[in-house]
Protein backbone atom coordinates (compact mmCIF):
# COMPACT_ATOMS: atom_id res chain seq x y z
CA UNK A 1 0.00 0.00 0.00
CA UNK A 2 2.49 2.44 0.68
CA UNK A 3 4.93 1.47 -2.00
CA UNK A 4 2.07 2.47 -4.28
CA UNK A 5 -0.06 5.61 -2.52
CA UNK A 6 3.46 7.24 -2.01
CA UNK A 7 5.51 6.54 -4.95
CA UNK A 8 2.47 7.85 -6.72
CA UNK A 9 2.86 11.72 -4.97
CA UNK A 10 5.20 13.90 -6.30
CA UNK A 11 8.50 13.85 -4.80
CA UNK A 12 9.06 16.89 -2.66
CA UNK A 13 12.90 16.77 -1.94
CA UNK A 14 15.24 15.19 -5.04
CA UNK A 15 17.05 12.24 -3.83
CA UNK A 16 20.21 13.84 -4.77
CA UNK A 17 19.94 16.30 -2.66
CA UNK A 18 18.82 14.60 0.53
CA UNK A 19 21.58 15.30 3.29
CA UNK A 20 23.36 13.28 5.68
CA UNK A 21 21.86 15.38 8.94
CA UNK A 22 21.12 13.71 11.93
CA UNK A 23 17.57 12.42 11.95
CA UNK A 24 16.00 13.01 15.50
CA UNK A 25 12.81 10.45 14.96
CA UNK A 26 14.77 7.87 13.39
CA UNK A 27 16.88 8.17 16.66
CA UNK A 28 14.37 8.30 19.20
CA UNK A 29 13.17 4.95 17.17
CA UNK A 30 16.16 3.09 18.22
CA UNK A 31 15.82 3.54 21.82
CA UNK A 32 12.11 2.60 21.39
CA UNK A 33 13.61 -0.55 19.86
CA UNK A 34 16.14 -2.05 22.42
CA UNK A 35 13.03 -0.90 25.04
CA UNK A 36 11.10 -3.69 22.78
CA UNK A 37 13.81 -6.09 22.41
CA UNK A 38 15.03 -6.12 26.05
CA UNK A 39 11.14 -6.06 27.21
CA UNK A 40 10.43 -9.41 24.83
CA UNK A 41 13.40 -11.38 26.25
CA UNK A 42 12.15 -11.01 30.08
CA UNK A 43 9.34 -12.91 29.31
CA UNK A 44 10.29 -16.25 31.33
CA UNK A 45 8.40 -18.63 33.26
CA UNK A 46 4.82 -17.29 32.31
CA UNK A 47 1.93 -19.94 31.69
CA UNK A 48 0.37 -19.47 28.39
CA UNK A 49 -2.87 -19.04 29.34
CA UNK A 50 -1.98 -15.81 30.68
CA UNK A 51 -3.56 -13.10 29.26
CA UNK A 52 -1.01 -10.48 30.33
CA UNK A 53 1.41 -12.47 28.69
CA UNK A 54 -0.29 -12.40 25.78
CA UNK A 55 -0.89 -8.79 25.59
CA UNK A 56 3.20 -8.03 26.51
CA UNK A 57 4.06 -10.69 24.12
CA UNK A 58 1.83 -9.28 21.28
CA UNK A 59 3.06 -6.14 22.03
CA UNK A 60 7.32 -6.65 22.39
CA UNK A 61 7.57 -10.01 20.77
CA UNK A 62 9.68 -9.87 17.43
CA UNK A 63 10.81 -6.64 17.74
CA UNK A 64 13.98 -7.61 15.84
CA UNK A 65 11.28 -6.18 12.92
CA UNK A 66 12.21 -2.77 14.66
CA UNK A 67 15.61 -3.55 14.81
CA UNK A 68 15.95 -4.50 11.30
CA UNK A 69 13.87 -1.71 9.62
CA UNK A 70 15.84 1.07 11.05
CA UNK A 71 19.06 -0.58 9.88
CA UNK A 72 17.62 -0.59 6.38
CA UNK A 73 16.71 3.17 6.76
CA UNK A 74 20.18 4.37 8.17
CA UNK A 75 21.66 2.19 5.04
CA UNK A 76 19.64 4.73 2.94
CA UNK A 77 19.63 7.87 4.53
CA UNK A 78 23.91 7.56 5.40
CA UNK A 79 24.82 5.72 1.61
CA UNK A 80 25.05 8.12 -1.01
CA UNK A 81 28.27 6.51 -2.22
CA UNK A 82 28.81 3.09 -1.51
CA UNK A 83 32.43 2.48 -0.94
CA UNK A 84 32.11 -1.21 0.09
CA UNK A 85 35.29 -1.85 1.35
CA UNK A 86 35.20 0.97 4.07
CA UNK A 87 31.56 0.12 4.60
CA UNK A 88 32.54 -3.50 5.47
CA UNK A 89 35.76 -2.08 7.44
CA UNK A 90 33.27 -0.41 9.25
CA UNK A 91 30.96 -2.62 10.11
CA UNK A 92 33.47 -4.95 11.04
CA UNK A 93 35.01 -2.61 13.86
CA UNK A 94 31.22 -1.39 15.23
CA UNK A 95 29.34 -4.73 15.34
CA UNK A 96 31.26 -7.92 14.65
CA UNK A 97 34.26 -7.50 16.17
CA UNK A 98 32.65 -6.12 19.79
CA UNK A 99 30.13 -9.85 18.68
CA UNK A 100 33.62 -11.75 19.07
CA UNK A 101 34.74 -9.77 22.47
CA UNK A 102 30.89 -9.79 24.40
CA UNK A 103 30.63 -13.86 22.67
CA UNK A 104 34.24 -15.23 24.45
CA UNK A 105 33.12 -15.43 27.62
CA UNK A 106 29.52 -17.39 27.19
CA UNK A 107 30.78 -18.80 24.79
CA UNK A 108 33.96 -20.19 27.30
CA UNK A 109 31.53 -20.91 29.72
CA UNK A 110 28.70 -23.26 27.31
CA UNK A 111 32.08 -25.26 26.28
CA UNK A 112 33.32 -26.05 29.94
CA UNK A 113 30.72 -26.11 31.56
CA UNK A 114 28.57 -28.28 29.09
CA UNK A 115 25.91 -26.00 29.62
CA UNK A 116 23.86 -25.96 26.04
CA UNK A 117 20.97 -24.52 25.71
CA UNK A 118 17.91 -26.48 24.92
CA UNK A 119 16.94 -25.22 21.44
CA UNK A 120 20.32 -26.20 20.52
CA UNK A 121 19.95 -30.16 21.76
CA UNK A 122 16.53 -30.27 20.31
CA UNK A 123 17.76 -29.87 17.06
CA UNK A 124 21.45 -31.71 17.40
CA UNK A 125 20.80 -34.33 20.01
CA UNK A 126 24.62 -35.36 19.36
CA UNK A 127 25.77 -31.63 19.88
CA UNK A 128 27.59 -32.77 23.43
CA UNK A 129 29.92 -35.14 21.36
CA UNK A 130 30.92 -32.61 18.70
CA UNK A 131 34.94 -31.36 18.97
CA UNK A 132 35.09 -27.95 20.80
CA UNK A 133 35.75 -26.40 17.72
CA UNK A 134 33.10 -27.60 15.62
CA UNK A 135 30.84 -26.14 19.08
CA UNK A 136 32.29 -22.71 19.12
CA UNK A 137 32.26 -22.87 15.09
CA UNK A 138 28.36 -23.65 15.56
CA UNK A 139 28.37 -20.55 18.37
CA UNK A 140 29.76 -17.78 15.88
CA UNK A 141 27.76 -18.68 12.99
CA UNK A 142 24.84 -18.84 14.49
CA UNK A 143 24.86 -16.84 17.38
CA UNK A 144 23.09 -19.60 19.12
CA UNK A 145 25.85 -19.40 22.47
CA UNK A 146 23.12 -16.26 23.69
CA UNK A 147 19.60 -15.64 22.75
CA UNK A 148 19.53 -12.63 21.30
CA UNK A 149 23.04 -12.87 19.40
CA UNK A 150 21.35 -14.55 16.43
CA UNK A 151 21.05 -12.08 15.11
CA UNK A 152 24.33 -10.74 14.23
CA UNK A 153 25.20 -13.54 11.55
CA UNK A 154 22.08 -12.88 10.13
CA UNK A 155 22.62 -9.12 9.86
CA UNK A 156 26.14 -9.57 8.52
CA UNK A 157 24.32 -11.17 5.36
CA UNK A 158 22.78 -7.70 4.58
CA UNK A 159 26.71 -5.74 5.40
CA UNK A 160 27.82 -8.72 2.62
CA UNK A 161 25.12 -7.86 0.02
CA UNK A 162 25.72 -4.00 0.66
CA UNK A 163 25.80 -3.40 -3.02
CA UNK A 164 22.83 -5.01 -3.98
CA UNK A 165 20.48 -3.27 -1.61
CA UNK A 166 22.75 0.02 -3.03
CA UNK A 167 21.64 -0.77 -6.94
CA UNK A 168 18.30 -1.24 -5.68
CA UNK A 169 18.17 2.35 -3.87
CA UNK A 170 19.51 3.95 -6.91
CA UNK A 171 17.23 2.73 -9.41
CA UNK A 172 13.80 3.13 -7.24
CA UNK A 173 11.90 1.32 -9.63
CA UNK A 174 13.00 -2.25 -7.76
CA UNK A 175 11.50 -0.77 -4.71
CA UNK A 176 8.25 -2.51 -6.22
CA UNK A 177 10.13 -5.67 -5.06
CA UNK A 178 8.52 -4.94 -1.82
CA UNK A 179 5.09 -6.45 -2.82
CA UNK A 180 6.96 -9.90 -3.72
CA UNK A 181 9.33 -9.35 -0.81
CA UNK A 182 6.48 -8.56 2.07
CA UNK A 183 4.46 -12.15 0.72
CA UNK A 184 7.87 -14.37 1.09
CA UNK A 185 8.04 -13.08 4.61
CA UNK A 186 4.79 -14.06 5.39
CA UNK A 187 5.08 -17.46 4.43
CA UNK A 188 8.72 -17.92 5.35
CA UNK A 189 8.37 -17.36 9.17
CA UNK A 190 11.12 -16.47 11.32
CA UNK A 191 12.91 -19.22 13.22
CA UNK A 192 16.55 -18.08 14.43
CA UNK A 193 19.42 -20.16 16.31
CA UNK A 194 19.20 -22.93 13.39
CA UNK A 195 18.94 -21.25 9.64
CA UNK A 196 20.66 -17.98 9.59
CA UNK A 197 19.97 -18.05 5.47
CA UNK A 198 16.18 -18.46 6.01
CA UNK A 199 16.21 -15.46 8.61
CA UNK A 200 17.70 -13.51 5.95
CA UNK A 201 15.15 -14.14 3.86
CA UNK A 202 12.59 -13.61 5.84
CA UNK A 203 13.88 -10.19 6.81
CA UNK A 204 14.82 -8.91 3.37
CA UNK A 205 11.35 -7.14 3.20
CA UNK A 206 11.77 -5.55 6.35
CA UNK A 207 15.01 -3.97 5.72
CA UNK A 208 14.02 -3.19 2.39
CA UNK A 209 10.95 -1.69 3.70
CA UNK A 210 13.32 0.96 6.12
CA UNK A 211 15.26 2.00 3.14
CA UNK A 212 12.37 2.93 1.02
CA UNK A 213 10.84 4.47 4.00
CA UNK A 214 13.96 6.26 4.19
CA UNK A 215 14.39 7.46 0.52
CA UNK A 216 10.35 8.83 1.04
CA UNK A 217 10.24 9.75 3.55
CA UNK A 218 9.36 13.75 3.00
CA UNK A 219 6.33 11.95 0.91
CA UNK A 220 5.58 9.52 3.85
CA UNK A 221 5.67 12.67 6.24
CA UNK A 222 3.47 14.64 3.56
CA UNK A 223 0.88 11.15 3.24
CA UNK A 224 0.54 10.88 7.20
CA UNK A 225 -0.50 13.95 7.89
CA UNK A 226 -3.45 13.37 6.23
CA UNK A 227 -3.89 9.88 6.61
CA UNK A 228 -2.52 8.52 9.40
CA UNK A 229 -5.75 7.57 10.36
CA UNK A 230 -5.17 4.47 7.67
CA UNK A 231 -2.02 3.38 9.40
CA UNK A 232 -3.60 3.59 12.76
CA UNK A 233 -6.84 1.39 11.90
CA UNK A 234 -4.74 -0.59 9.99
CA UNK A 235 -2.69 -1.29 12.82
CA UNK A 236 -5.65 -1.81 15.36
CA UNK A 237 -7.19 -4.35 13.04
CA UNK A 238 -4.34 -6.74 12.69
CA UNK A 239 -3.12 -6.09 16.64
CA UNK A 240 -6.72 -7.56 17.32
CA UNK A 241 -6.87 -10.57 14.86
CA UNK A 242 -3.11 -11.33 16.46
CA UNK A 243 -4.70 -11.38 20.21
CA UNK A 244 -8.06 -13.21 19.06
CA UNK A 245 -7.14 -15.56 16.26
CA UNK A 246 -3.56 -15.92 16.16
CA UNK A 247 -0.25 -16.98 18.72
CA UNK A 248 1.13 -13.76 18.92
CA UNK A 249 4.96 -14.22 18.22
CA UNK A 250 5.69 -16.56 15.02
CA UNK A 251 3.07 -15.90 12.35
CA UNK A 252 2.13 -13.48 9.65
CA UNK A 253 -0.12 -11.17 11.31
CA UNK A 254 3.27 -10.62 13.74
CA UNK A 255 5.45 -9.89 11.10
CA UNK A 256 2.57 -7.46 9.75
CA UNK A 257 1.88 -6.01 12.95
CA UNK A 258 5.39 -5.15 13.13
CA UNK A 259 5.84 -3.74 10.11
CA UNK A 260 3.01 -1.53 10.49
CA UNK A 261 4.48 -0.33 14.10
CA UNK A 262 7.20 1.03 12.01
CA UNK A 263 4.94 3.93 10.28
CA UNK A 264 3.56 4.56 13.47
CA UNK A 265 6.29 5.12 15.57
CA UNK A 266 7.98 7.08 12.84
CA UNK A 267 5.07 9.66 12.32
CA UNK A 268 4.56 10.16 15.83
CA UNK A 269 8.02 10.31 16.55
CA UNK A 270 8.13 12.88 14.35
CA UNK A 271 5.20 14.80 15.68
CA UNK A 272 6.05 14.84 19.16
CA UNK A 273 10.12 15.23 18.74
CA UNK A 274 9.83 17.91 20.90
CA UNK A 275 8.58 16.03 24.10
CA UNK A 276 10.71 12.89 23.63
CA UNK A 277 12.07 12.48 26.98
CA UNK A 278 15.74 12.29 27.47
CA UNK A 279 15.95 8.62 28.05
CA UNK A 280 14.53 7.68 24.81
CA UNK A 281 18.05 9.38 23.08
CA UNK A 282 20.02 8.15 26.10
CA UNK A 283 19.35 4.46 25.14
CA UNK A 284 19.41 5.46 21.23
CA UNK A 285 23.06 6.67 22.02
CA UNK A 286 23.54 2.89 23.46
CA UNK A 287 21.45 0.58 22.00
CA UNK A 288 23.64 -1.90 20.88
CA UNK A 289 26.07 -1.88 23.87
CA UNK A 290 22.43 -2.67 25.23
CA UNK A 291 21.47 -5.42 23.04
CA UNK A 292 24.94 -6.76 23.25
CA UNK A 293 25.54 -7.01 27.05
CA UNK A 294 21.52 -7.15 28.70
CA UNK A 295 21.01 -10.74 28.28
CA UNK A 296 24.16 -11.26 30.53
CA UNK A 297 21.88 -9.77 33.31
CA UNK A 298 19.11 -11.90 32.11
CA UNK A 299 21.09 -14.72 32.76
CA UNK A 300 22.97 -13.64 36.14
CA UNK A 301 19.49 -12.33 37.59
CA UNK A 302 17.83 -15.53 36.59
CA UNK A 303 20.60 -17.50 38.03
CA UNK A 304 20.87 -15.86 41.55
CA UNK A 305 17.13 -16.21 42.47
CA UNK A 306 17.15 -19.21 41.72
CA UNK A 307 20.12 -20.71 44.07
CA UNK A 308 18.43 -18.27 47.07
CA UNK A 309 14.90 -18.73 46.00
CA UNK A 310 15.01 -22.46 44.88
CA UNK A 311 12.70 -21.61 42.21
CA UNK A 312 12.62 -20.08 38.78
CA UNK A 313 10.97 -16.31 38.42
CA UNK A 314 7.50 -16.22 38.67
CA UNK A 315 5.79 -14.89 35.39
CA UNK A 316 3.67 -12.13 36.19
CA UNK A 317 3.92 -8.50 35.15
CA UNK A 318 5.61 -7.35 38.99
CA UNK A 319 8.64 -9.62 38.55
CA UNK A 320 8.70 -8.38 34.61
CA UNK A 321 8.61 -4.74 35.92
CA UNK A 322 11.64 -5.27 38.53
CA UNK A 323 13.14 -7.56 36.36
CA UNK A 324 13.09 -5.38 33.35
CA UNK A 325 13.98 -2.07 35.59
CA UNK A 326 17.69 -4.28 37.02
CA UNK A 327 18.52 -5.21 33.67
CA UNK A 328 18.47 -1.61 31.90
CA UNK A 329 20.21 -0.21 35.28
CA UNK A 330 22.44 -2.95 35.44
CA UNK A 331 23.44 -2.64 31.54
CA UNK A 332 23.03 0.98 31.53
CA UNK A 333 25.73 1.27 34.47
CA UNK A 334 28.40 -1.33 32.49
CA UNK A 335 28.14 0.06 29.53
CA UNK A 336 28.89 3.81 31.35
CA UNK A 337 31.70 2.13 32.70
CA UNK A 338 33.23 0.65 29.85
CA UNK A 339 32.91 3.54 28.42
CA UNK A 340 34.65 5.67 30.97
CA UNK A 341 37.00 3.52 31.16
CA UNK A 342 38.08 3.05 27.36
CA UNK A 343 36.56 5.95 25.41
CA UNK A 344 38.26 5.76 22.47
CA UNK A 345 38.00 1.60 22.13
CA UNK A 346 34.56 1.44 23.60
CA UNK A 347 32.91 0.96 20.55
CA UNK A 348 34.72 -1.96 19.50
CA UNK A 349 34.18 -3.70 22.43
CA UNK A 350 30.71 -3.25 23.32
CA UNK A 351 29.23 -1.83 20.48
CA UNK A 352 28.89 2.04 21.09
Amino acid sequence: MFVLMITSQKRTVPVQNQSKAFITYIHSFRGIAILFVVACHLLLNWSPNSKVYKILELLFGNGTVLFVFIAGYLFQHLTKKLNYTDYLKKKFLNVILPYFIISAPIIAYRIFTGDIPGYITNKHADFFEWHQWQQVAYYIFYGAHMQPLWFIPMISIFYLFAPLFFFIDQRPIWYYLLIPLTIISIFIEREPFSDILKMFVHFISVYTFGMFMSRYKEQFLDFAKKKISIINLLLCVVLLCNYFLAEPYHNAANYIQKMLFCPFFIYWLWKFDKYIPRIISSLAEISFGVFFLHYYFILIIKAVYEKFIGVGIPGNFLYWGIDYLLVLVCTFILIKLVKFIFPKYSRYLIGC
